[in-house]
């Protein structure tokens, strides 16, 4: 068996919360795979979503990564909808600052005719934090919540100034409001989130997150898709060259080889060396699909993941085999057929020619 060589090759693994992606070389999940919205979470949002709370935190990827201008800068930057959050990353801003959450709560309010410089200020309060910046207090039953969560800036424990990044700035006073889903909760808006009181939960869910990115977006869109097609190989006899369908020339008595099992490669995404994710996005997606009996094949469906003005590739893969004339059986060249994900659609009838070569050519 000849297995072919990638630069930060990755493994698909199944976890309980979605498959993730590992870097081999390093041991890490770069990526995750969330069958609930149809969405992965690809690098680089991947590692910062999983170290600043996850789940609780951001919820469920909303779509695929996608290309914006950075409200301030303008630059081209690559954000993605969470169900709480929008996450923006930016190459051009110095770290930790490349991955940021946006002020969705601020553009909620927006969203709903609402202003929040025209909400009551507050006063300070004894057992409270005042913030002069916007006019308003943090109070329990929110205070403990916005203290214990914030965003890793490497400042070790939990630094103030990492939970103001995470939520911001409080923006209006404790009020009551029923929330989209129908529940009428006490209710405090911050910069970059709402909080929710429950008071009926378990202590550990009374104070809750609104789904501000939801509401923002509206339902999740599939970003992923299947992709299949059918192998051709050449087969190199004498003068000239053959080719035909994989199993077909492949059992042919006079084939040379003797092949058990086939398979190829999807991975990818590849960037343009002048898109933002490239460096950071590039390569973390690999998996290996069979070429069926009839010499046809098809990834998981719906598992492909989209990518942001970026390409995937297939590759030959795995070829299990020997010659007759001596030694394994191997893919050659190492050609590829790149391909676009886009819109979450199925992509079939994709064509991929190869060769395939002993110690010395097919006789």
């Amino acid at each position: 068996m000849r297995r072919i060589c990638l630069i930060n090759i990755v493994l698909l693994l199944v976890f309980s919360t979605g498959t993730v992606a590992a870097d081999v070389s390093e041991q890490k999940t770069v990526a995750a795979f969330f069958g609930e919205t149809q969405n992965w979470i690809a690098p680089p949002f991947y590692s910062f979503w999983d170290r600043n709370g996850g789940l609780p935190i951001f919820g469920y990827p909303l779509a695929p990564a996608k290309l914006v201008h950075n409200s301030e800068d303008g630059h081209l930057c690559a954000t993605q909808m969470f169900e709480r959050q929008r996450l923006e990353y930016c190459p051009t801003h110095p770290e930790p600052y490349r991955v940021v959450p946006i002020r969705i709560g601020v553009e909620v309010l927006l969203k709903q005719g609402r202003n929040w410089a025209d909400f009551p200020k507050g006063t300070p309060t004894p057992g409270c934090d005042f913030f002069p910046e916007t006019g308003h207090t943090l109070c329990e039953p929110f205070r403990s919540f916005w203290y214990s969560h914030g965003l890793d800036l490497g400042m070790g424990g939990r630094a103030w100034v990492e939970s103001l990044a995470l939520f911001g700035y409080p923006i209006s006073e404790p009020m009551v409001e029923t929330n989209a889903e129908g529940a009428t909760v006490l209710t405090q808006w911050f910069e970059r989130a709402r909080f929710e009181y429950h008071p009926d939960n378990p202590p550990q869910y009374r104070v809750l997150l609104g789904l501000l990115g939801k509401e923002l977006y509206g339902s999740y869109r599939t970003g992923v898709a299947s992709v299949s097609g059918t192998v051709y190989v050449e087969r190199v006899a004498r003068a000239f060259v053959e080719s035909g369908l994989f199993w077909d020339m492949v059992h042919r008595p006079d084939s040379g080889v003797n092949i058990s099992k086939a398979s190829l490669s999807i991975r990818g995404p590849i960037y343009p060396s002048d898109h933002p994710l490239a460096g950071v996005g590039d390569n973390w997606f690999n998996i290996l699909v069979d070429i069926r009996p009839d010499s046809t094949f098809a990834s998981p469906s719906d598992f492909v993941p989209e990518t942001p003005d970026g390409v995937m590739e297939i590759r030959p893969g795995v070829l299990e085999g020997t010659c007759n004339s001596g030694g394994n059986a191997a893919f050659f060249p190492y050609s590829s057929k790149q391909f676009s994900v886009t819109g979450g659609e199925s992509l079939e009838n994709v064509i991929f020619q190869t060769d395939i070569v002993c110690s010395d050519f097919f006789p």
